[in-house]
């Protein structure tokens, strides 16, 4: 149990206030682990592996880093350089489209403070002439402020030569941080074995081979990718070909579609949209493509949304969030728990059918890396949250030389199960690392999203915890699960001493001589 009353300390990595573990809470780490910790065995006790450590490092395959670098060997290196980074600088800038009542707020804002700043001018005394040129730079004044004011959103559009861009500034990073959530969602539920794959906005296909190398090649019935650029298809379609036109595919089962299936419901086992919401070009159009995927979700299926680790990437994956939890997938109860958290979804989904929204509802909970249904604590602070991976980036021609081995990359996403949460399992009552360890000179601090909704932090130190916590910490990082609970202590009360009451002091008598 992880309580609201505690101590602010300032976060010197979001630089924001966090709330601090109370002193009267005592950390229990898993008995499997302590074990662990504690073994004679230095094999058995290696702190960086234990069940509930799920961030790796990542390699392309070897075979599939050929073939990749087949494709872009037309391509001159310096110029793939340069135009790699400017893509990457542009998607890390990257905002949503703004709404029309953003745009209305921004315009009555930019207006009010031309008022303000315009000296007082007397029209009543100019001409027509001159009042006619005093509108128009007004005018003039207003677009430049509106254009300085406002995000000019536009979607992505790829040619053959921005596509073979995109796959060398992104695949790696994509297929590194999609074969962590694959990997965790293996380890925890032993017992899942897709069949099936919807991947919506597939791009160059990172998430099919990340989901190839975590289950295997023949796991697969049926891969459906789904892009709305046909070169992106033509392209992931040449990467599975190894490079070469015309040659048969290294994987069966993959199709390529530009346009969502109809009449497909609950037929995927996992369903994926990986860097996707940010092409769509309104709220009620991400709403919308929410809504439709998660319909293809079968009973005790994944629905996995990725995007980029900003602030605006975060605001995307939390808007998909709390409207699958408090308006698509669960009725009654979680609707009771969050009354405020979609109060101006209202105006936007009035138009829904209410019973067709009944018919399709089912019970669902966050698998990762959420550790609760409630509202996101980090909204409140507007910090992004977000998860890192360590990767090694695509090797490409005499860039080579320049790259570093492995580099990091920070991802928000979320992963929800279309089932009831599990009250037996575990997993579902640790915590959860959600931002780099701080250490200092005899402790650590941890930052932990708790099963109860809160944003904690834990000074972790040998002498307060022992050493199997204090090793555990050093070695974690975004993205594991912090194998702990939290027990309070009950405090004795207090029982004063009777403090003795302090008689007068006994008049001195003299003492009697004889004489």
């Amino acid at each position: 149990m992880f309580s609201r009353k505690s101590f602010p300390l300032i976060n010197h990595i979001s630089r924001r206030f966090v709330e601090n573990l109370p002193k009267n809470i005592r950390l229990e780490l898993d008995p499997d682990v302590n074990k662990q910790t504690e073994s004679n065995d230095r094999k058995l006790a290696f702190f960086k592996e234990h069940k509930g450590k799920f961030h790796c490092k990542t390699e392309l395959p070897r075979k599939l880093e050929e073939s990749i670098n087949a494709i872009l060997s037309d391509i001159e290196p310096q110029r793939l350089k340069i135009d790699r980074k400017s893509l990457q600088d542009h998607l890390v800038e990257r905002r949503l489209p703004l709404e029309r009542r953003e745009l209305q707020s921004i315009a009555q804002n930019v207006i009010e403070n031309l008022i303000k700043a315009e000296p007082p001018i007397n029209t009543l005394a100019m001409s027509p002439d001159q009042r006619e040129q005093v509108n128009l730079l007004r005018q003039r004044e207003l677009v430049k402020r509106l254009k300085s004011s406002i995000y000019h959103w536009q979607p992505l559009a790829f040619d053959e030569y921005k596509s073979k861009v995109y796959l060398a500034a992104n695949f790696a990073a994509h297929y590194a941080m999609l074969v962590q959530i694959f990997n965790e969602i293996k380890r925890r539920e032993r017992d899942f074995q897709p069949v099936r794959m919807l991947d919506f906005g597939s791009g160059t296909g990172s998430v099919m081979w990340a989901a190839l190398h975590t289950w295997g090649k023949r796991a697969f019935a049926e891969l459906l990718n789904i892009d709305k650029s046909r070169e992106m298809n033509n392209l992931s379609q040449l990467i599975l070909q190894g490079g070469q036109q015309n040659k048969v595919p290294l994987v069966p089962n993959v199709i390529y579609r530009q346009f969502m299936p109809h009449g497909r419901e609950n037929t995927f086992d996992l369903v994926v949209a990986d860097h996707t919401l940010f092409e769509l070009e309104n709220r009620f159009e991400r709403l919308k493509t929410i809504r439709s995927l998660w319909y293809n979700v079968k009973p005790n299926g994944f629905l996995i949304l990725v995007e980029q680790g900003t602030i605006h990437g975060y605001t995307a994956i939390n808007e998909a969030r709390e409207n699958l939890l408090y308006r698509i997938a669960t009725s009654g109860d979680s609707k009771e728990k969050s009354t405020d958290v979609n109060s101006e979804e209202s105006t936007t989904t009035e138009t829904d059918d209410s019973s067709s929204s009944e018919r399709h509802s089912s019970p669902a909970h966050m698998f990762s890396p959420c550790p609760h249904e409630l509202i996101c604590p980090k909204k409140q602070l507007n910090i992004p949250c977000r998860i890192s991976t360590r990767y090694r980036p695509l090797q490409i021609f005499d860039i080579k030389q320049n790259l570093p081995d492995y580099t990091m990359t920070d991802m928000s996403y979320i992963v929800v199960r279309k089932a009831e949460r599990d009250s037996n399992d575990v997993y579902m009552k640790w915590p959860r690392v959600i931002e780099p360890i701080v250490d200092r000179k005899h402790h650590q601090h941890v930052r932990l999203c708790c099963p109860n909704g809160q944003y904690v932090n834990v000074p972790i130190s040998k002498n307060k915890h022992g050493v199997g916590l204090h090793r555990l910490s050093h070695h974690a990082a975004p993205g594991d699960l912090f194998p702990v609970t939290g027990e309070v202590i009950q405090e004795s009360p207090i029982v004063e001493k009777e403090v003795p009451t302090v008689s007068e002091p006994r008049k001195r008598q003299r003492r009697a001589y004889r004489t």
